[in-house]
């Protein structure tokens, strides 16, 4: 009964070798554990003023590694319009930076006494939070 050549081991070892090698070299290098493009999420919401006058203000984080141009952001209030009185299409948000969106009470926008609720969407990215006023 015969076994394996050394020569056919040898090539084998190798091949394993090298394989190995460049799994190694492919999750080290970021390749596979990269981050999504656009990664939005919410720092700090504060809300201020009582009554006609509430507004609200998100502190929203891009931690993706793609920047987010001004108009690409949309804001939804409690499941009413979008952008309703938020400044949140004049933002801009490169990679690993973050910016505020300021939602004031007036029509369309009702900011209830109460909790308020919102959802940010961009580049196929969202982030959901709410506040209470």
């Amino acid at each position: 009964m015969k076994g394996v050549s050394a020569i056919i081991a040898t090539i084998l070892m190798l091949i394993i070798t090298i394989g190995l090698a460049g799994t190694a070299y492919v999750y080290i290098s970021g390749i596979m554990t990269a981050r999504t493009a656009i990664t939005l999420s919410v720092q700090a919401v504060t809300c201020t003023g009582s009554g006609a006058g509430d507004s609200f203000t998100v502190v929203l984080l891009n931690d993706g590694t793609t920047d987010v141009a001004a108009g690409s952001i949309s804001m939804t209030v409690n499941g009413g319009d979008p952008g309703a009185q938020c400044n949140e299409g004049a933002l801009a948000l490169n990679a690993h930076t973050s910016g505020q969106i300021t939602c004031t009470d007036g029509a369309p926008l009702d900011i209830a006494a109460g909790t308020n609720t919102f959802t940010i969407t961009a580049g196929g990215s969202y982030a959901t939070g709410s506040v209470y006023c």
